[in-house]
């Protein structure tokens, strides 16, 4: 759910990381080179973007790249701005929304919605066959080891609805489990998971025990795997999503109402609910959080139903450079335990642990 969290937090390009991954002081910055920025980016940035948000954004993004090239400090020079005290403690949500609002009106940038990410290895300890008994013989002879990845994107409908806040995006995810090393099937793509919604966003400054409640979001989601027959998956639900901020802590609540369906009158019926129980194990809430450690993100998602029947899922991850000199790939360790790896195995419960590559993180 983080990552849905995350939603609205995104990076500046596909695959170009948000901020400097580092926990050393940020590296000063030349005036020109700030000026070269500032003209470049006024052009895309946000209409509601104000001059001082710019020039920070830019500093980010600047800071970032002197990181990427070298891992000594920069010598200062006269007339170079580094963040204020107050702006470098804004945490890692602060920076990913001045890094959005730079490239908001740039057409030409595609912003990274949840993580995206390459798992070449995903072990599975029991590969559910059940779903495919009588439907797809092929795909009852399932290995163990399969390949994940995840593409998420979305794009800004509309900025500014209510005076200077309220942002208005469509926002795209893509789950795809691949057989890649099941040759005796064909290798085939075994389950794919989209997921298109609908995102109103707010962002708020409101304070309590410390965190910053920096993000509110109400969201519109359909999650189907695009299947038919017996095959198909599919639910649609409205979300609310709360994110607060803590220096280098990120906790994130996101219930949901499911909207009801038609029940099937014929298993397999297209009009009917292909999935009547889908909240009995895929739960009514996401509570995530993620912590960023030097340049090291740790995270962790729960999920539950709040019965005593106690289905639910948890998933830990863990993102962490690969070289110090290049910023754009992070390496990624993932395990799940419990319900709704994928849609078609909503009710299926399994352990999963994915090692691979984060292309765009959470913050």
């Amino acid at each position: 759910m983080f990552q849905k969290s995350l939603a609205t937090s995104m990076l500046l390009l596909l695959a170009t990381p948000v901020f400097a991954q580092t926990s050393a002081a940020p590296p000063v910055i030349a005036q020109t080179d700030l000026n070269d920025c500032l003209r470049t980016s006024i052009v895309g940035a946000g209409d509601q973007m104000t001059v001082s948000e710019l020039k920070e954004a830019c500093t980010l993004l600047l800071q970032q790249k002197v990181i990427a090239l070298t891992e000594e400090p920069v010598a200062e020079a006269a007339a170079t701005p580094t963040l204020s005290s107050s702006e470098a403690n804004n945490g890692g949500l602060r920076e990913r929304l001045a890094m959005e609002a730079l490239n908001r009106s740039n057409r030409f940038t595609l912003t990274p919605h949840k993580r995206n990410y390459i798992l070449p290895i995903s072990y599975k300890d029991n590969p559910n066959v059940e779903p495919y008994i009588g439907v797809d013989e092929q795909l009852q002879q399932l290995d163990h080891t399969e390949a994940e990845f995840q593409l998420s994107i979305k794009i800004l409908l509309r900025e500014g609805i209510f005076d200077d806040n309220g942002h208005l995006f469509l926002g795209y995810t893509n789950h795809t489990l691949w057989q890649v090393y099941n040759r005796d099937i064909s290798a085939p793509f075994r389950e794919t998971n989209q997921e298109p919604e609908l995102i109103l966003s707010f962002t708020n400054d409101w304070e309590i025990f410390g965190f910053r409640n920096v993000l509110n979001e109400g969201i519109l989601n359909h999650q189907s795997n695009g299947q038919s027959g017996e095959l198909s998956r599919s639910w649609n639900r409205l979300m609310f999503n709360s994110v607060f901020e803590k220096e280098n802590l990120v906790i994130s609540f996101t219930p949901w109402y499911r909207l009801p369906e038609d029940k099937e009158d014929f298993p397999g019926d297209p009009r009917g609910d292909d999935n009547p129980d889908i909240e009995k194990y895929m739960g009514n809430f996401e509570l995530s959080s993620a912590y960023k450690h030097n340049d090291d993100i740790f995270s962790i998602m729960l999920r539950n139903n709040l019965r005593s029947d106690n289905k639910g899922a948890v998933e830990l991850g863990w993102s962490f450079p690969i070289s110090q000199r290049s910023q754009t790939i992070r390496g990624f360790v993932k395990y799940f335990n419990g319900y709704g790896q994928s849609l078609i195995d909503y009710d299926d419960h399994a352990q999963v642990i994915g090692l691979g590559f984060v292309l765009t993180d959470l913050f």
